[in-house]
Formats: C-alpha cells, structure tokens, sequence
C-alpha cells in the first residue's frame, strides 16, 4: 500500500508539472502573439505618421518661403520711407506692396496622430522620446496658428490705409499675378509712392515685417522639432526592418 501510495503521489506531482508546464508554454505564446501584434500597431502608426511628417516638412517649407518674402519687402519699403530716396518707379513700388500680403497659414496634416492623442494610445509607441517629442508637436503647431493670426492681422491694418490713402489698382497692374482678370488703370491721379511720406505707414510697414519676423521664427523652431520626430521615426522603422 505504502508503495502504491507513493506511486501514486509522484504521478500526480508529475501531472501537476506537466499542466503548468502546459500552461506556461500556452501563456508564452500568447505573449508572443500580443507582442506581434502590439509589433505591427506600432509599425503601422510610425509609417502613418511618418508619411504626414514628410508632407508637413514640404508645406511648411512653402510657408517659410512665403514669409521670408514678406519680411524681405517690408524691409525694402522701409529703405524707401520719409526723406530717404524713394524706388524708381511706382510698378518697383506696387510689387513690393503686392508681395506684402503672401502670408499663409499652416495646415499640417496630423488626422492620425490626433487620432492617438485623443484615444490616449500614444503608448503603442515604445520610445519615450518619441512619445513625449510627439505630444509637444500640436502645442508648437498652435502657436504657428497664433503668430500666423498677429501677422493677418497686421496685413488687414495696413490694408485700412491702403484703402484710404492709396490704389489698389495702381497695384494690381502688375504682370504675371496669375489673375483671371485684367484690371483697367485708376480713375484717379495718384501715385502709391506718396505714402511713403507718411509716418504712419512706415510704422504699419514695421508693425506688419516684425509680425512675419516672428511667425518665421515660429516657423523654424517647429521646423527643428518636425524634423527630429522625422527622424526618430526613421530610426524606429529601421529597427523592425533589422
């Protein structure tokens, strides 16, 4: 009996080890399973994000370029105001005036990462650095949005004394705007150069360049940013292709 008692008890101590044993093996595979899974949400997410990351960069490249005009001729009408020389022509003039109101605001394109911000997902992503570069993004984008506001602001100030004290037709003669429309010379005898005279246009013209100085600024600084996300998401791509 002492025998069979004890076979009896290793056999059901060796049953006992092969189930967790089982057990284990079965919760070792569906860890590899999740972790497979959790592998290819993450993939999918860097390569969508990375996707709009690229085309951000380019768009914002083109509002870099756009603002840097700006600033560049307010800077030559300011050369040209009170006593100083004034341009040689009135066309040098109205092209100056005209290539003031390229503002553009920035419209990056984030529907998949706001999508994981606002679900609270952004932890599918294992680099901390990439989560946390991640969730400054949108703060520096509303700032772009906020410095862009200053700046159309300033243009629709300007535009007020424009209005009153120059032509926008005058202006608007100038080649090759792309327009559809040809427009005929002012009805009334004036020149656009004359404002140059007035102190308050050349403070509106200061107030507007300073305005694009900083939403350039903005720009750079959120341009640093995108472009060391671009790159951490490279990186972790990288090491799935590894």
């Amino acid at each position: 009996m002492e025998n069979k008692t004890s076979k009896y008890f290793k056999y059901a101590i060796g049953e006992i080890i092969l189930v967790v044993i089982g057990i284990l093996i079965a919760l070792q595979i569906n860890n590899w399973n999740e972790l497979r899974k959790a592998n290819v949400v993450e993939q999918n997410a860097l390569h969508n994000i990375h996707r709009d990351f690229i085309k951000n960069k380019a768009i914002l490249e083109e509002v870099k370029t756009n603002t840097l005009t700006i600033v560049s001729s307010g800077i030559q009408i300011l050369n040209h105001t009170g006593v100083k020389s004034k341009p040689d022509s009135e066309t040098n003039f109205n092209q100056l005036l005209n290539k003031l109101y390229n503002s553009s605001p920035y419209y990056p394109q984030n529907g998949f990462l706001d999508d994981l911000l606002s679900s609270g997902k952004l932890g599918i992503f294992k680099n901390e650095e990439l989560r946390n570069l991640l969730s400054s993004w949108k703060p520096e984008v509303d700032i772009l949005e906020e410095r862009f506001s200053s700046l159309d602001y300033a243009e629709d100030i300007l535009n007020t004394f424009i209005l009153e004290h120059g032509s926008w037709l005058n202006a608007d003669q100038i080649p090759d705007q792309g327009r559809n429309v040809e427009f005929p010379k002012s009805g009334f005898t004036v020149d656009n150069r004359g404002m140059l005279d007035a102190l308050l246009f050349e403070n509106l013209i200061e107030n507007l360049t300073i305005a694009a100085d900083n939403y350039y600024t903005a720009q750079q600084k959120a341009e640093k940013l995108l472009v060391e996300i671009t790159k951490l998401l490279e990186n972790e791509i990288e090491k799935s292709i590894d």
